[in-house]
């Protein structure tokens, strides 16, 4: 049985969030803006954490990098 992986792309303050939900796994990476570093994968804070969780917490991380 073939499985489907479902891919999204979100900007957030001139970073663009990948969301990769599919197989029982949720991804999140940080792509940030052109030439400024390579992606980052968010490793969750919890074993269970489900894609809303992993974004909060990729957007906070953006959010310390950048400074308010």
């Amino acid at each position: 049985m073939a499985s489907l992986t479902a891919v999204s792309f979100r900007p957030y303050r001139g970073h663009q969030i990948e969301m990769r939900d599919g197989r029982g796994v949720c991804e999140v990476i940080i792509h940030p803006p052109g030439g400024r570093g390579s992606p980052h994968r968010v490793t969750p804070s919890q074993p269970n954490a489900t894609l809303a969780e992993q974004i909060n917490q990729a957007k906070a991380m953006i959010d310390a990098v950048m400074g308010p």
